[in-house]
C-alpha cells in the first residue's frame, strides 16, 4: 500500500527535475540574451542560417554535404582531426572558388586529454626557381595562370595530420571517397558559388580550363541549382584515396600535374613537389584575464596579429559606452595591422623579438596608453606602418568539436576566387595563385605605399597569410569556442570579434555571426563597416575622425562552435556564416 503512495510521489519529483533542468536551460539562454542586450551589443533581425544544438559533437563547413561527412566520420569513432579532413576533403570539391587539394591550410588542433594545442602548417610555398624579383612589376602575372602557383601543401597536410590523429575507427579510404562520390554525383551550386562564377566571367571565359567545369554545354554559365560535377578531380581523388598522397607528390598525379602547370608558363617542378613539408609546431597561446587560453596558429598565418588584438582588449571591454567600446575596438585593429606590415615567414626573416611583443600583455597593456576614447589619426606611422601587404581573398573555415572533448580550427585557401582561373586538365585541380600573398618590389600598393621586404619572394619561403583559426579553452581545459573565418584580409578582424562577441558580449552563437561587422585595415585608412550596423555608433566613430566607408554585408565569413556549460549538462551551438550559406551538423 505504502509502495503505491511512493510511485507517483517518485514520477512527480521526476517530473519536477526535468521542469527544473528545462528552465534553467532556457534560463541560461535568455539570459545571455540580456546580457548582450546591456553589454550594448546590435543584434540584428535573425539569418536564415541554422543554429545547431547538439549535445555531443559538431561541424561547421561551407559546402553543403561537407558537415554531414564530417558528422559521419565523428559518429563512426573518427577523430576530430579525421572529421576536419573528410570535410576538407568535400569543401575542395564543392567550394571550388575558395579551396581545394591545389592550395594549402593552417590548422588549430586541441587534445582535451593532453591539455594542450598544436597547430599544422600546410601552406604553400614558393618555388625553387623563384626570386624576388621574378614578376618585374607586373601584378597580373601574380594573380593569373601558371606563373602565379605556388607549390600546394594541402594533400601533404590532410595526409599527415589523419596519419597523425589516426583513430583506427575509420580508413583513409573513408575520408576521402565521400568527396569522389560527390565528384562523380554532382552537386547543386550554391547561391554564394553562382555569385562568384558570375564574378569571374571574364577570367572563366579567357581560360578554357576553367570554363570545362563552370560553363554549361549551352555557352552560359552555371546558375544556382545547376549540377556540378567534376569527373577528372573524381579520378584524382579516387587515385588519392586508394594509394596515398604519395602519387602526387611523388607519382604519376603529380607529373601530369606538373606538366599542366608548366604548360601555363609557370615554374614548379616534381622536385618542388617531392621537397615540400608542413611544419607542426606549437600554438601562439594567450592567457586571458578571466583564465580562458586562447590557441591559435603561428607566422605565416595571423595568429600573433589575432593574439595582439585580444590581449589588448581583455578586460578593457564593454565599457559603458557602446561608442567608447567599439573605439576601442577599431583602434586595436589599426595597431595591429600596422605591425602586421613588419611580418612576414620566420624561417626566413628575423622577427623573434616582434612575435614576443605581439604575444605579451604587458606589450599589449602598452599599446591601450595610445588609444583614446575620443580621438583616432590619419598617420599610419602612429600605428608603426611605413610599409604595406598585399591583400588575400579566397578562403574557406572549418570547425569541428569532437565527442572526447578535442577540437580542430582550419582555414584552406586556394587565395584569389578560382585561384589563379586555371585548372590542371589532367588531375581536375584548381591551381592556387598564392604567389600574390606575398610582396614584390615594383609593385606599389592602391595606395601609394611601398611593399615590405619582410614578404618578399624566396625559394621555398611561405607568404604571409590573414588566416588564424582559433580554440578558446576554459579554466578547466574544457572548449568554450571552435573558430575562424574566410574573407582575405578582413578574415583576423572577423576572428577576433568572433571571440569578443561570444566571451564579453555573452551573445548566443548565432547573434555573433550574424551581427554586422566592423573592420580597419589601416590602408586604406578608414573604417569599413557592413550595412545595417548600429547608426549611432557610425557616427560617434565620424565624430572621433574616422572616416567611414560602408560595404555590402558579404566580405567576411565566420564559422563558429560555442559550448555551454554553465547548464546542467553540456550545450553545444554551431552556426555557419549566413553570408556563404554554410551548414552544420552533429549530435
Amino acid at each position: 500500500m505504502q509502495s503505491r503512495k511512493v510511485r507517483p510521489l517518485l514520477v512527480l519529483s521526476v517530473v519536477l527535475a526535468a521542469l527544473l533542468v528545462v528552465a534553467t536551460a532556457l534560463a541560461i539562454y535568455f539570459g545571455l540574451r540580456k546580457d548582450a542586450s546591456s553589454a550594448g551589443f546590435q543584434t540584428v533581425a535573425p539569418s536564415e542560417s541554422v543554429e545547431g544544438a547538439y549535445w555531443q559533437a559538431a561541424v561547421t563547413t561551407n559546402g553543403r554535404p561537407c558537415a554531414p561527412i564530417g558528422a559521419d566520420i565523428l559518429r563512426r569513432g573518427g577523430s576530430a582531426v579525421e572529421a576536419a579532413v573528410a570535410a576538407l576533403f568535400c569543401e575542395g570539391v564543392t567550394c571550388p572558388q575558395s579551396m581545394g587539394i591545389g592550395g594549402g591550410f593552417v590548422m588549430t588542433i586541441y587534445s582535451r586529454a593532453a591539455g594542450g594545442a598544436v597547430t599544422l602548417n600546410a601552406r604553400e610555398t614558393a618555388p625553387a626557381a623563384a626570386t624576388y624579383d621574378m614578376y618585374h612589376g607586373n601584378a597580373t602575372l601574380m594573380q593569373t595562370g601558371g606563373l602565379a602557383a605556388a607549390v600546394p601543401g594541402e594533400l601533404k597536410g590532410l595526409w599527415e595530420a589523419a596519419q597523425r590523429y589516426k583513430s583506427n575507427n575509420v580508413t583513409w579510404s573513408d575520408l576521402v571517397m565521400p568527396a569522389v562520390r560527390i565528384c562523380e554525383e554532382g552537386f547543386p551550386v550554391t547561391a554564394y558559388l553562382a555569385r562568384a562564377i558570375r564574378n569571374s566571367e571574364a577570367s572563366i571565359r579567357r581560360n578554357p580550363t576553367l570554363a570545362d567545369i563552370l560553363v554549361n554545354m549551352d555557352g552560359s554559365l552555371l546558375q544556382e541549382g545547376d549540377i556540378m560535377k567534376r569527373p577528372q578531380l573524381a579520378q584524382t581523388l579516387r587515385i588519392i584515396a586508394e594509394e596515398g598522397v604519395d602519387a602526387f607528390y611523388n607519382g604519376d598525379l603529380g607529373r601530369r600535374f606538373v606538366k599542366d602547370v608548366q604548360d601555363l608558363q609557370g615554374i614548379i617542378t616534381m622536385d618542388d613537389l617531392s621537397n615540400y613539408t608542413v611544419k607542426w609546431e606549437r600554438p601562439v597561446t594567450s592567457q586571458l584575464s578571466d583564465g580562458h587560453t586562447l590557441y591559435t596558429v603561428q607566422l605565416p598565418g595571423s595568429g600573433p596579429l589575432l593574439a595582439f588584438i585580444i590581449n589588448i582588449l581583455d578586460s578593457w571591454i564593454p565599457t559603458a559606452s557602446l561608442a567608447a567600446t567599439w573605439q576601442r575596438i577599431v583602434e586595436a585593429f589599426k595597431f595591429a595591422y600596422g605591425r602586421r606590415t613588419e611580418l612576414g615567414d620566420p624561417d626566413f626573416v628575423d622577427i623573434d623579438q616582434l612575435i614576443k611583443n605581439l604575444t605579451s600583455r604587458d606589450y599589449a597593456a602598452g599599446i591601450r596608453k595610445s588609444i583614446f576614447d575620443d580621438r583616432t589619426f590619419q598617420d599610419p606611422g602612429y600605428y608603426g606602418s611605413v610599409l604595406s601587404q598585399p591583400e588575400n581573398h579566397g578562403t574557406a573555415h572549418i570547425s569541428v568539436l569532437a565527442p572526447n572533448g578535442d577540437a580542430v580550427a582550419v582555414t584552406s585557401t586556394v587565395n584569389l576566387l578560382f585561384g589563379a582561373k586555371v585548372r590542371s586538365r589532367s588531375t581536375g585541380i584548381i591551381i592556387n595563385d598564392e604567389m600574390d600573398d606575398f610582396s614584390a618590389p615594383n609593385i606599389t600598393s592602391a595606395y601609394g605605399v611601398p611593399p615590405s621586404p619582410n614578404n618578399f619572394i624566396a625559394a621555398g619561403k611561405r607568404p604571409l597569410s590573414s588566416m588564424c583559426p582559433a580554440i578558446v579553452v576554459d579554466p578547466a581545459g574544457h572548449v568554450r569556442l571552435v573558430t575562424g573565418a574566410a574573407g582575405g584580409t578582413k578574415i583576423t578582424t572577423a576572428t577576433a570579434l568572433a571571440i569578443i562577441t561570444n566571451l564579453w558580449f555573452n551573445t548566443t552563437v548565432k547573434e555573433s555571426v550574424d551581427a554586422r561587422r566592423l573592420h580597419h585595415q589601416l590602408f586604406p585608412m578608414s573604417v569599413q563597416y557592413e550595412e545595417g550596423f548600429d547608426a549611432n555608433v557610425i557616427r560617434s566613430l565620424q565624430s572621433f575622425g574616422h572616416v567611414m566607408e560602408p560595404y555590402e554585408v558579404g566580405s567576411s565569413f565566420v564559422s563558429t562552435i560555442a559550448v555551454n556549460r554553465s547548464a546542467p549538462y553540456q550545450q553545444i551551438f554551431a552556426n555557419s556564416d549566413f553570408r556563404r550559406l554554410g551548414v552544420v551538423a552533429g549530435f
